[in-house]
């Protein structure tokens, strides 16, 4: 029987200041990606709009034990005014957060499950405490979150995932609110103010098969087996807002590199 979750989450954690670096250089160089302006509704839907015109890519590193067959996964990031948006998709037959090997919120990653961490000052630092890591998982019928570096430097705004067990779907939707360490301000302010910015970027997913932790796909590189901000994508900031139509747009697009496979 079909299973379908839709859970959103709102809640906070405290906020404080840190620096970003004027200068920087590419990290990754073979991982690229543009986060497209978009407000997109946290509701776990990624065919909207925003989310549609948005820069898909695969999640192509996979690391750890064996690979599950099927499991895959693709990524997309949209900023506003406000908050970073991220979204995955990903192909798993089992989806699996066991309570055994996940009891309590920052166990998290040992079940199915995303991860993401910046390193906004751009310096390519492995292990940096100034690093911001982030992720979440459906258990049963609740979202756990949690943030394992620089908590004080976000806050959850909403987190939405839906498990669709009929198609052997997860997709995840949420959106944070970034400080900055040492200037003190959201990182859409410091993107509004500084048009060419960069950060370090690199995303992963869980994959679990209903007892241990298996491995994970990632998005570059530098989370998994080791924090290491050297092995990050780069990520920069599109300030076209969005047509009220995405045809026509040349951008890599989620449908498209499903449709691709």
């Amino acid at each position: 029987m079909e299973r379908l979750h839709r859970i959103s989450w709102v809640g906070a954690v405290g906020l404080v200041a840190v620096t970003l670096a004027v200068t920087a250089i590419a990290q990754n160089p073979d991982y690229n990606r543009v986060a497209m302006r978009g407000e997109p509704a946290i509701d776990g839907d990624l065919t909207d709009r925003d989310w549609l015109a948005a820069d898909w890519q695969e999640m192509d590193v996979y690391a750890g034990g064996a690979q599950p067959a099927g499991f895959e996964a693709f990524s997309a990031v949209l900023w506003d005014d406000d908050y970073l948006y991220t979204a995955i998709e990903v192909t798993d037959r089992d989806h699996a957060v066991p309570a055994a090997v996940v009891p309590n919120a920052p166990a998290l990653w040992n079940g199915d499950s995303p991860q993401h961490r910046v390193d906004m000052e751009y310096d390519g630092l492995p292990g940096s405490a100034e690093d911001i890591e982030w992720g979440y998982a459906l258990q049963d019928d609740r979202i756990l979150t949690a943030v394992w570096s620089s908590a004080t430097n976000i806050e959850f705004i909403d987190v939405a995932i839906v498990r669709d067990d009929a198609n052997d779907m997860t997709y995840y939707e949420a959106a944070v609110l970034l400080i900055t360490h040492e200037t003190d301000e959201p990182l859409s302010d410091y993107i509004n103010d500084n048009k060419d910015a960069e950060i370090g970027y690199s995303d992963m997913v869980n994959a679990n098969d209903g007892d241990v932790r298996l491995g994970w796909l990632e998005w570059s590189s530098g989370i998994g087996a080791g924090k290491n901000a050297a092995l990050f994508g780069t990520m920069t900031f599109d300030h076209t807002p969005q047509a009220v139509d995405p045809a026509g747009k040349a951008v890599t697009t989620w449908a498209a590199l499903r449709a691709a496979l």
